[in-house]
Parts: C-alpha cells; structure tokens; sequence
C-alpha cells in the first residue's frame, strides 16, 4: 500500500512540500478535466518528477458532464475519454479515478452545507445538514432517475472498458458524496454497497472497480472493515478520511478525531492484499492556512499525511523512503 497525494494548487513550491515529506507519488486532480493530449500529460509528468514526485495516479479524468446526463455531446467526450486512457497507459498512470454525480456546476457534486463548522481547537470544516439544504431544487436538467442515470453508465462503460482494457488502466469509481439521492431532482446512483455490486455485476471486467473512499462509506454508517473486504480486489484506489454523525446531519473530521478505528481498516487493507494507492482526503483548515481550501488546505495535508505515514509504518513497514 501506498501513499499517494493531491496539491492543490499543483505549484511547485507545493509538490516540493509533499516530496519533503516523504510523498513519492502525485495524485493528479482537477475538477476541470485532465490533459487529454500527449503535451498536457507529458507538461505534468515532467513538473511532477521535477519536483521528487512520480504521476501514479488521475482523479477527476476528462468532462463527463454530457455523459453523466446522457447529452448530444456524450459521444464527443467519450472519445476523449478513450484518448486519455490511451495516454495514461503509454505513461504507466494505471488507476482513473472518476465519480458520476450530475454535473450541473461544481456546486451540484460534492454537496455540503457549510465549509465553516468548527472542529478541533476551532479548526474550520465541512459538513452537510439535509434540514439545511434546499433539496426542492429544481435545475434546468428537471428530474432526472435512477434509471436514466444507470442507462447513461451503461452507455458509457459499454465504450470505455474495453479502452481501459487495452490500456491496462483501473477505473476506480467514486461514490457520490453524500451519497443521498435524489438531490435536486437529480437521482445520484454510486450510493449504497448494493449499487456497486450492481456496477460490478453490470461490467465484470477487472478494471472496472471503485475508489473506497472512507469518508463516503461513514457517511453511509456500514461496518468499514466488513465493506472492505467485501468489495476485496474491486478497489483500486482508497480515499483517506472520516466523519462525525449521520448521513443527513455529518461533518469531517481530522482524520485522528473521528469513530472509525483507522488501524483496523489499515490492517484489513492488508488483510486483503491491497497494494494500491491511498490518498488523504478533506481535512479540515487550520489558522495558518491562507484560505479555507474546501478541504485542501496544504498545512492539514501534511499533518494527515504525518499521520497516516505513522499509522502504516507497523503495519506495512517502512514503504517509499527516498533520499
């Protein structure tokens, strides 16, 4: 298992932090897209392995926004998407982590509340309060179903996995966070166990599988030990992060001061063999940070990562040192 991490922004100075603090491996992530031509993609390699790192892992991937709601402009994207595969597995960037929340705005994806609920020693973070949200929203898209949603997923696996395949890149799904539905009339399907295992039964090629992102599945309230080994080799990547509450009243925690039992779930990653990536999360934004971050406040990365390096070492031993 190993550690992968996100800057936010990707400057220089940033990615350097990250390999001073023994990250070897960058986990690309932008919310706008991914570069999907060979310049783009080789620009971010080499400011990467500039700065001590190694591109391991994509998050986010190409638009999907036509995609995701079954538009006139999906098939455009779709090949994209194929030519982005294509490129990763020429540069051995081997996991795609991707989610499939109707993409109205940023806004209308990772849903919260508020991104100034206090935790630890008055540290700000985000939470999500149902009684708080306007869920009788209507957007342009009006009301879109669950089974749209899974005609629209089809479709675009039906095309993509066969790409991955050859590329021999992971496709590691993302839950909807949170993974209530519908929200704004739009249904959002990646939200219980039994869903993926309906994902999974739909296309059971091996690449096809999720990203665990702790922090969805709390939110949820399953057993996060049970839940991993019951997906086992299906997860192809791991998200680093925990919550206080319930799936309609939560906030994110420091990754030290929330319920789940982070050594178990370590020990039942290995438990089941994984070797993959696990990134850090949101984390809540300390008085030093410059601006809230939404969660990618440099300054609480490098106090979770420190933690999760901790965590790891007796469990998997002394993994990714460099000089």
């Amino acid at each position: 298992m190993k550690i992968a991490a996100v800057a936010k922004s990707d400057t220089d100075t940033n990615l350097r932090t990250l390999a001073q603090i023994g990250v070897r491996h960058q986990c690309y992530y932008r919310m706008e897209g991914m570069p999907t031509d060979r310049e783009g993609l080789q620009a971010a390699k080499d400011k990467a392995e500039k700065n001590g790192l190694q591109l391991s892992i994509v998050e986010g991937g190409p638009p999907i926004d036509q995609i995701v709601l079954g538009k006139e402009g999906r098939d455009a994207q779709i090949e994209d998407y194929k030519r982005a595969l294509d490129l990763m597995g020429q540069y051995g960037i081997k996991t795609l982590c991707y989610n499939f929340m109707p993409q109205i705005t940023a806004d209308a994806m990772v849903m919260r509340t508020s991104f100034e609920t206090p935790e630890r020693g008055d540290a700000r973070t985000n939470s999500f309060r149902l009684a708080d949200f306007d869920n009788d929203l209507v957007t342009e898209e009006g009301v879109v179903t669950d089974e749209q949603m899974w005609d629209n997923l089809d479709y675009f696996l039906q095309r993509i996995i066969p790409a991955a395949e050859a590329a021999e890149v992971n496709l590691a799904m993302h839950p909807d966070d949170p993974p209530l539905s519908p929200m704004w009339n739009l249904a959002r399907i990646m939200r219980s166990v039994e869903n993926y295992d309906r994902l999974f039964a739909m296309h059971p090629s091996p690449v096809n599988g999720l990203t665990f992102c702790q922090g969805c599945f709390a939110e949820l309230g399953v057993d996060i030990d049970e839940t991993i080994r019951h997906f086992g080799d299906r997860i192809h990547f791991a998200h680093f992060r925990d919550i206080a509450g319930t799936l309609e009243d939560f906030h994110e925690t420091f990754p030290d001061n929330g319920p789940t039992d982070a050594v178990s779930m370590l020990k039942t990653y290995r438990e089941i063999g994984y070797e993959g990536f696990i990134r850090v999360d949101h984390v809540p934004y300390l008085a030093i940070d410059s601006s809230t971050g939404h969660g990618y406040g440099l300054p609480g990365h490098i106090f979770a990562i420190g933690y999760l390096r901790g965590l790891m070492e007796p469990i998997f031993g002394k993994t990714d040192q460099q000089p």
